[in-house]
């Protein structure tokens, strides 16, 4: 018996082999995204620099709470740039400022790209409860990969939240 939530049961796929490009910190968090990934047949390209948008990204996690996902994001916004499907996760702030500015930001990119705005509750302590915040994340998110790909080239924008307590 596992404490992992249960995933999509397909692997995520396209055709060939998917590769992922996260922009994140290569922290906890990236490392479970690349695993859960791996696990469903996928490849990651992991961007741990500021290093702005990459062109040749189709298929990306942006982790906005890391200065990689936040740069990514703000290079795709406004640009029309070879179409993307954008997850863009953070966990959701205190200040409703920056709430409005990382909303605002991803409805920007959502004009030209699909782009999924999942906001989540905090990680906290991992270890200390019986079903892995992490794990429990990446799941969710590579869930909403896996609902995205393959869908037709359109731009759209969505929202959710994803509560690990």
């Amino acid at each position: 018996m596992t404490d992992r939530p249960d995933p999509l049961n397909t692997p995520v796929r396209s055709g060939s082999t998917l590769t992922v490009t996260l922009f994140g910190d290569n922290g906890r968090i990236d490392q479970a995204l690349s695993a859960e990934l791996e696990r469903r047949g996928c490849r990651t390209h992991a961007v741990s620099v500021k290093t702005g948008w990459l062109t040749s990204a189709q298929n990306v996690i942006c982790r906005l709470d890391t200065e990689a996902g936040q740069r990514a994001l703000e290079g795709l916004a406004g640009q029309h740039r070879p179409h993307a499907t954008v997850i863009a996760m953070c966990e959701k702030p205190a200040d409703e400022l920056d709430v409005r500015r990382l909303q605002d930001l991803c409805k920007e990119c959502g004009r030209h790209h699909d782009v999924s705005l999942i906001w989540h509750s905090s990680v906290g302590d991992a270890a200390a409860s019986a079903l892995p915040p992490i794990e429990h994340l990446a799941v969710s998110i590579v869930d909403e990969v896996s609902a995205k790909v393959g869908h037709a080239d359109g731009s759209s924008f969505t929202s959710r939240f994803v509560d690990l307590s």
